[in-house]
């Protein structure tokens, strides 16, 4: 199948076309290129390329095209130097609105001058009213290639990247410029002398001048109006209110987490039910997003806080989210987690503040010999105490150092020493002094020698009690018996061992053996609502399949669990006009008794107003293709092409556009009535989950003239997802996958 030009004018010589992959140009007749097997399409000459743009730039080529500009590759002639023109589309020309956009885009970055922002050297208006830019040419990949690319890029790798782009953004909001658009399409990586993953903030095409810039800002946007990408907007952007720079910091952290994780962080099936989310809900953890990354919670915090819903949470500045991650740098997490800080104690003897300088002396004058219960007596201290326990009773407090070991002793030494004195008054004074002094001495040895044999030391209060308590003889063996060993297990034990299983049961939650009632969160893998079964004439009761997410507390990664349906009106609980919340896919919290084989009696349940990031997106995309097959039945319809564009690239190499036409032109065919926009949730059961694809089991009954079973299998490709085959197959295959 050829998909013609609408536009072409057969009296005219035919266009040329060419591949959008190699770029090579081939014959109109020709469809796909025998290269890469790409769908070939027509080429429009622009005739602004090999022109000289006001007798300065001579445009080379185009790069990109967007909504409102197209993006080419120039050449400063005079100064041999390759520039990037950014231009207004020509329809856009005669809205002023467009134009003075434009013009603040040249205007806002004009102020900046900074390594990581894109510099603009000039700017000016063409011969047919077109407003240019010139700016730097960046060779190189923005951010949300790199992404798509690698599906994530790791946190040591991506810190440094983002603390040269807060930088940027800080100088911006320094100089009263708000980008209001950023994204991970703005931030371009390039290589500068050598050094990779050199950072440039780009497209300031929707950025608000404030009043700091020194200029009174234009109010180029009505209230209520909403500018940006609605994946990276701040919940007061989504709601039209006015912004200032925090709302760049809550789209730097958007762009933060969908580069740790590969995911955007909120995204809904329309863009409307995105900015809702980004008012009203927060996005998943990284351990749940991404468990296999072990993406550090410090670094989780930083991104958490930029994505605080009210601004006053956030990071009041981007200098402010540039230093925390440049802590992150700087503390060690290479185990994925911040290590907790533990006081030391203080060490004996020295400051436990390092500033300040310990004065002369003062460690030598530190007492270092005291013990656990305070200093250790001196050594003459310890022989005399050690004499006196040897003599007497050992006496605390201040009188033991006035009382003697034995009073009776004291007075014997003390009448010896008397004799003498008397003996030496009648001999002579000297004779008399120094025969005193002997038998004074006499009488102290024979009393310390009489002590030793005589005295008798008295027990102190605490020894009377434990000589008393072991002179109790306990009969322990007629106490101890095997009834009383029976009655302690029995009283003791037994309860303990009892108490012990049922904590021990009730933390394994789903798991627990003795628990009747389970609880389990997961997307809806299938979905059948109470019915009468046509052929056989017999009612089918409500199941559900809902397949337990892994990181959901007391659950593990099982298989589907069967959800019956038949106690609980879950009808109740549908609230989405589009039914997506009972599609394969929806997020369900349900709680009941357990059953057989692995089932479960609801007893309550409730949309947990989110989608599982791979099953709905991968729903999507074929509901869109059975949607333009469906049309595409109309005379006259062109659909087929929008249903080809859903096929992934080795599905595209395999089937040709001509192929595809033969094969679905016509088949299969559809039921008379059939809506395309509200296709039945019980047409869908989902098969094999992997990251990178999934199976679908569509019902035929529910969408075709006849009852076959058809196998769609989805792929990822860049995080979107395709069509790799969409085939009949055996009914068991609906009979056995998710049986009813």
């Amino acid at each position: 199948m050829t998909f013609e030009d609408p536009n072409q004018d057969f009296n005219q010589p035919a266009k040329k076309k060419v591949c959008p992959v190699c770029k090579r140009e081939f014959p109109p007749a020709q469809a796909v290129c025998p290269h890469d097997k790409s769908m070939l399409m027509y080429v429009q000459k622009d005739e602004l390329i090999g022109t000289i743009l006001n007798d300065r730039y001579r445009v080379l080529s185009e790069v990109g095209r967007g909504g409102m500009s197209i993006v080419y590759k120039g050449l400063h002639e005079m100064m041999d130097r390759t520039v990037a023109i950014k231009m207004l589309q020509t329809q856009h020309v005669t809205d002023q609105l467009s134009i003075k956009r434009f013009q603040q885009e040249a205007q806002a970055a004009s102020h900046l001058q900074h390594p990581h922002v894109i510099t603009v050297y000039d700017c000016g208006v063409v011969a047919t009213g077109q407003p240019y830019i010139v700016m730097d040419f960046l060779e190189g990949q923005s951010l949300a290639d790199v992404v798509k690319l690698e599906n994530y890029i790791a946190y040591q790798r991506a810190i440094p990247i983002f603390i040269s782009a807060t930088e940027a953004l800080e100088h911006a909001h320094q100089k009263g410029v708000i980008h209001r658009d950023l994204k991970s399409s703005n931030i371009m990586l390039v290589e500068v002398e050598g050094r990779r993953d050199f950072v440039k903030v780009v497209d300031f095409g929707i950025a608000k001048l404030t009043t700091a810039s020194g200029k009174t800002p234009q109010n180029l946007t009505q209230t209520g109006e909403i500018f940006g990408s609605p994946i990276y907007m701040s919940p007061e952007q989504c709601l039209g209110l006015n912004l200032d720079s925090r709302s760049d910091i809550y789209s730097m952290g958007a762009v933060l987490y969908e580069t740790l994780t590969g995911f955007p962080p909120l995204m809904g099936d329309t863009i409307y039910a995105t900015m809702k989310m980004h008012v009203s809900q927060m996005p998943e953890p990284f351990n749940k997003m991404r468990p296999d990354l072990r993406i550090p919670e410090q670094l989780e915090r930083v991104t958490f806080k930029a994505l605080a819903k009210k601004p006053e949470q956030r990071y009041q500045t981007m200098q402010e989210m540039r230093d925390a991650l440049d802590q992150c740098v700087r503390t060690q997490y290479e185990t994925g987690s911040v290590p907790s800080l533990i006081s030391a104690p203080p060490s004996m003897g020295f400051s436990t503040n390092p500033h300040i300088e310990s004065r002369p002396g003062e460690a030598e004058d530190f007492d270092l010999s005291g013990g656990l219960f305070g200093n250790e007596p001196s050594p003459t201290q310890s022989s005399e105490r050690s004499r006196e326990k040897n003599t007497g009773p050992y006496i605390s407090g201040p009188d033991s150092q006035k009382k003697t070991s034995n009073t009776k002793n004291r007075k014997t030494g003390s009448s010896s020493g008397d004799g003498a004195r008397q003996t030496g008054r009648q001999t002579g004074r000297e004779t008399g002094r120094e025969t005193g002094r002997q038998g004074k001495e006499t009488g102290r040895s024979t009393g310390r020698a009489t002590g030793r044999q005589t005295g008798v030391r008295k027990p102190a209060p605490i020894d009377k009690k434990k000589n008393k308590a072991l002179a109790i003889n306990i009969d322990w063996a007629r106490y101890i018996n095997k009834k009383v060993v029976l009655a302690v297990f029995g009283l003791v034990v037994v309860p303990a061992v009892i108490t012990g299983v049922v904590v021990a049961a009730n933390r394994m939650g789903n798991d627990n053996p003795f628990s009747l009632t389970k609880v389990y969160e997961g997307p809806i893998y299938y979905l059948r609502l109470a019915t009468r079964d046509t052929e056989s004439g017999q009612d089918l009761p409500g199941i559900m399949y809902l397949k337990p997410a892994k990181l959901v507390k007391n659950s593990k990664d099982a298989a589907p669990v069967k959800v019956m349906l038949e106690q609980f009106n879950i009808e109740n609980h549908f609230g989405q006009q589009d039914r997506s919340d009972q599609k394969p896919g929806a997020v369900w919290r349900i709680s009941g008794h357990k059953g057989p084989n692995n089932s479960i009696s609801i007893d309550e349940g409730d949309y947990q107003e989110r989608n599982d990031v791979q099953i709905t997106p991968a729903r999507l995309i074929l509901e869109e293709f059975l949607k333009q097959l469906a049309q595409s039945r109309k005379p006259n319809s062109t659909t087929l092409q929008l249903a080809y564009n859903c096929l992934s690239v080795n599905a595209k190499k395999r089937e040709d556009a001509d192929r595809f036409k033969e094969k679905y032109g016509k088949d299969p065919v559809f039921k008379p009535g059939f809506k395309p926009d509200s296709i039945e949730p019980s047409a869908f059961k989902v098969g094999e989950v992997t990251p990178s694809s999934l199976t679908f089991y569509l019902n035929g009954k529910y969408l075709f003239d006849k009852s076959e079973i058809y196998l769609a299998k989805m792929v990822s490709e860049d995080h979107d997802w395709r069509v790799e085959s969409f085939e009949p197959c055996s009914e068991k295959f609906w009979k056995e996958t998710l049986p009813d």
